[in-house]
């Protein structure tokens, strides 16, 4: 059985920081961990991945882009 979480809310992803976990983003994008594993193993995740050494890291920008949220106001940038 894959782990599939609870989708983030908009105000959660947009209040997420500069590089998230591929685990979040995962729960971001309504994907399973392991499909999202299998995803960037086979260079399919649906935005940038950032690899270094063991460690996969996701930049907000893509993924708000994948979500059709980048041209929302960024609240964490404003402090509100």
């Amino acid at each position: 059985m894959e782990d599939v979480s609870k989708p983030l809310s908009t105000d959660e992803v947009l209040s997420l920081p500069a590089s998230i976990q591929l685990e979040t983003a995962c729960s971001a994008l309504g994907i399973s961990q392991a499909t999202g594993y299998r995803l960037v193993k086979a260079n399919a995740f649906p935005c940038p991945v950032v690899k270094a050494g063991r460690a996969i890291r996701v930049p907000k920008t893509g993924l708000l882009r994948v979500l059709g949220l980048e041209a929302t106001e960024d609240r964490s940038a404003t402090g509100a």
